[in-house]
């Protein structure tokens, strides 16, 4: 545990609502002889005391404002000193999401601090999810969710999911070596069934390297000829039995995985002795990722190896899916195991799975390190490496030892090797799955059976997993060349064309709920109703028909065609929505569906919010979306939308907790959407012609300016609502942005998940190299006259003065600048100099001076300068109790 234990935190910081035993579960596993001391949030400690420090933040979201407002503290006592934060919740999709919303904003706010998001499924028990998460506390990824099913992490992708170009479909390789030509093409109907035979409608497909190899034009074709799949792409999926051939006993509709050849398609064609029932509970991509991995990984062992208690294994490649599979297995067996992986994050990984010593296999000197450790060497090797190494890793093979090959390129290249090691009576074997459900079908039948056992009863886990539609498939593929996963990964064919060609329509004969519907972008959205064709539409907010204007809003739904009421309800009183609720019921109208446009504002820098500034802005959103979700279970909705807003994908400065409440929205709609319940959460641009902005001219400039965002009119951007809500995804985003200048603004779009939305990344660094590098070269004091010139020209432009009338000794605030125009300031500065702006709040005694002071020891490194900014710092910002 010493490499984790050196890069995990000195302080591990619990809330006092249901963490603390995951804290304690992390504490022993990382030093039980010496666990790391277990605050709580309430006792934040003293800004010095965290200098350099890693601190993991834990959550339960039991009282989600209370516990944004503690992080948020927390953050800020970290920010500038500390060494890295990680924030992680383990609660619901809902909660957990709110906790990575204001992670998100505080990746902006507080670059320097680079907190990371991390949450766990609730049904993970603390015991499965400690080793979960320290891998991820010694790796670097910005945000990953941890669950039952695998690891994810985000990516957001332009445009909607786009089905295939024809139905059925197959995945093909256009032209062979070239991955960008991988692409879905119209497939023929596969044939009935014959004696024996399945046909499936595929639900998930895992893939191997052996596609890989083979969309690459890295292995002949004649290598593949005696495989059950045969020279296609994919051998192993999850499906629904569509129609059985005779003598098959499995019906249609049965939800099955195993094995079958060009599994990459919407459906296949397979033996019935290649297919299991899949486990009750268990996810088809979770179950895709079993046939390959672990037949392999059983035959290998404990049909060919005989692996006994006791024993030694080495396992190349073991973050992968075989590698893992492997693991388990020989875990079960009892044996001593070394694994190998690329990267410290795998090897961490690895560590916590319970591997007794794990090797780089990107060191030549793994073998001279396994020797050091288990002098007398192994009892068997599972091999997938290649060359010089796999000869190496047959050195290690003690008397008797068995030797499994995994890998293909030393057989596509014909490799020789010398036979001098098998005289110490070692013995050979090369396994490739896919030939064994065609060579010896009885013998795949009972390994897949024995292995579906397993899995039932708990004696077996899936592997860890990530799920790509199919329009991603090629970096699916790409992924798998480069080796940068754990587990599998699992490719979803494309949904039929059909599925999303109908637009969404409302029901005549049904009512439709709108919260927040008396005024703005809600009112708005009842009118868009009221013209698609909603005879009944009930308005909801605080306020109801004593809204100013009321009388003639609904005057205008009439005209429309719809029968339209205002109703006075706080929302978040589920006792005050539900008699709304029922009193429209009782009208006789079924509810069919309900818009949440609800909407606080009370925006300002992370640094000054707490957990009533959360509250305010939480409990309309979050609580009254809780309320109408279960106070609507039993209505036969098939609308279920949510009203987010564009700013929550990249976390929009000064705008915490308006940003923690839409992802709590949209983590909410995921859940329903999981769950096959209506579900669409759609996170809006900013709108021009209603809702705040109209009435806030200086916020909508402002807003445009820091995200890059134009403005759409409301019934323009309600008119793609029928293509949103057919497009079958939970959370949507629509907005016109320019990504380019966001992404010299904003820290957090440097951040992998942002890769495919278009234009050229820019960082800081690269910005302001000129400049920065420029400054260096002067005098201390011209450098200073210099970067006050700068920040005295950026707090005109912001301010909208001329810079003369700028002073640089008189306190921010008393210019005129709030702290989201400190936000601003901070984000124009580290553009245009390259570095990170000690600036976290705008208190009544910072002036540019004192500013530009501490920028000025950021940029030079100097021991004076930091001193006098440390001086500084405690003197003019606010230090949380200790």
């Amino acid at each position: 545990m010493g490499e984790l234990s050196a890069r995990l935190a000195r302080f591990a910081v619990a809330l006092p609502d249901g963490a603390a035993g995951l804290a304690q579960a992390l504490a022993a596993q990382l030093a039980p002889d010496r666990p790391p001391a277990i605050l709580t949030l309430g006792e934040v400690p003293p800004p010095k005391s965290l200098r350099g420090a890693r601190i993991l933040a834990l959550t339960g979201m039991a009282e989600p404002s209370t516990a944004l407002g503690a992080l948020t503290a927390l953050a800020s006592a970290a920010d500038g000193v500390a060494g890295g934060l990680m924030l992680a919740a383990q609660a619901n999709e809902a909660r957990a999401a709110a906790l990575i919303g204001l992670g998100r904003v505080l990746a902006n706010e507080m670059p320097g601090l680079r907190p990371r998001r991390l949450t766990i499924a609730p049904d993970l028990s603390p015991e499965d999810a400690a080793p979960l998460i320290l891998a991820e506390c010694a790796g670097d990824a910005p945000e990953i969710s941890l669950a039952a099913g695998g690891r994810f992490a985000p990516l957001m992708r332009p445009g909607l999911p786009v089905p295939a170009p024809g139905f059925p479909a197959q995945l093909a390789i256009g032209q062979p070596g070239q991955l960008a030509s991988l692409g879905w093409r119209t497939a023929d109907t596969l044939p009935k069934p014959g004696p024996g035979e399945v046909r499936l409608r595929v639900t998930a497909t895992g893939l191997n390297f052996r596609d890989v190899m083979w969309a690459q034009g890295l292995l002949p074709e004649d290598m593949l000829m005696d495989g059950f799949a045969g020279p296609s792409l994919g051998m192993e999926c999850a499906g629904i039995v569509e129609e059985a051939g005779p003598g098959v006993g499995l019906p249609a509709g049965a939800a099955v995985f195993g094995f079958a050849p060009a599994a990459f398609a919407t459906h296949a064609l397979t033996r019935a002795e290649a297919l299991q029932a899949l486990p009750a509970g268990m996810s088809p991509e979770a179950a895709a990722t079993i046939p390959v991995a672990f037949i392999t990984a059983a035959y290998s062992l404990e049909t060919l190896a005989r692996l006994r208690p006791g024993e030694r294994v080495l396992i190349h490649g073991g973050a992968g899916g075989v590698g893992l599979a492997a693991l388990q297995i020989a875990k079960a067996a009892g044996a001593l195991i070394a694994s190998t992986a690329g990267s410290p994050e795998k090897r961490a990984f690895l560590r916590q799975l319970g591997a007794d010593l794990v090797l780089d296999s990107r060191d030549a000197g793994f073998a001279d390190a396994l020797r050091a450790a288990w002098p007398d060497g192994v009892d068997v090797v599972l091999n997938s490496l290649a060359g010089v190494a796999m000869e190496r890793s047959l050195a290690l093979l003690s008397p008797f030892g068995r030797f499994i090959e995994l890998g293909k390129r030393d057989f596509a290249e014909g490799r020789r090797t010398g036979l001098g090691a098998f005289r110490r009576n070692i013995s050979y074997f090369a396994v490739d799955a896919d030939a064994l459900p065609r060579a010896r079908p009885a013998l795949a039948e009972a390994l897949l059976r024995d292995i579906a056992a397993r899995l039932a009863d708990g004696a077996l886990a899936p592997l860890p997993y990530r799920a790509f539609p199919a329009e991603e498939a090629e970096a699916a593929f790409r992924q798998l060349q480069a080796s940068s996963h754990i587990g599998k990964l699992v490719i979803r064919p494309p949904l039929p064309a059909a599925s999303q060609a109908a637009p969404w329509q409302p029901d005549e004969a049904g009512a439709y709920v709108v919260l927040g519907g008396t005024q703005g972008f809600g009112l708005e959205c009842a009118k868009w109703l009221a013209a698609a064709g909603a005879r009944r539409i009930a308005l909801v907010s605080r306020r109801g028909a004593a809204t100013p204007g009321m009388d003639a809003a609904l005057r205008v739904l009439a005209a429309l065609g719809a029968r339209a009421s205002a109703h006075a309800c706080d929302a978040t009183d589920r006792a005050a929505l539900g008699a709304v609720l029922a009193a429209l019921r009782a009208e006789g109208a079924p509810i069919r569906g309900v818009v949440h446009a609800a909407a606080v504002f009370a925006d300002g820098a992370a640094a000054r919010q707490d957990g009533a500034s959360f509250a305010r802005v939480l409990a309309p959103k979050l609580a009254a979306a809780e309320a109408l979700e279960a106070l609507t279970a039993d209505d036969p909705l098939h609308l279920f939308l949510l009203f987010s807003s564009a700013t929550t994908a990249f976390g929009n400065p000064g705008q915490a907790n308006y940003v923690a409440a839409n992802a709590a929205l949209e983590g909410l709609a995921r859940r329903r959407h999981a769950l096959g319940k209506p579900a669409l959460a759609v996170g809006w641009g900013p709108i021009a012609d209603a809702g705040v902005l109209t009435r806030e001219a200086a916020a909508a400039e402002k807003l445009e300016r820091l995200s890059g965002a134009k403005p759409m009119a409301a019934q323009e951007a309600l008119a793609t609502l029928p293509a949103l809500i057919a497009a079958g995804a939970p959370v949507i985003h629509l907005a016109r942005m320019s990504w380019e200048g966001m992404q010299a603004a904003l820290p957090i779009l440097a951040e992998p998940a942002y890769a495919a939305l278009g234009g050229r990344m820019i960082t800081r660094d690269a910005d302001g190299a000129a400049l920065r590098a420029r400054l260096l070269t002067m005098a201390p004091d011209a450098a200073r006259t210099e970067l006050l010139a700068i920040a005295r020209e950026e707090m005109a432009r912001i301010l909208r003065l001329p810079p003369e009338a700028v002073r640089v000794d008189q306190p921010l605030p008393g210019l005129g600048l709030d702290s989201l125009g400190g936000i601003e300031l901070r984000m124009a500065l580290e553009r245009r100099i390259g570095v990170s702006v000690p600036l976290t709040a705008v208190t009544e005694d910072l002036t540019l001076a004192v500013l530009v002071q501490r920028v000025a020891g950021v940029l030079f490194k100097d021991d004076t300068d930091i001193a006098t900014v440390e001086a500084l710092g405690e003197t003019h910002e606010p230090v949380a109790a200790s």
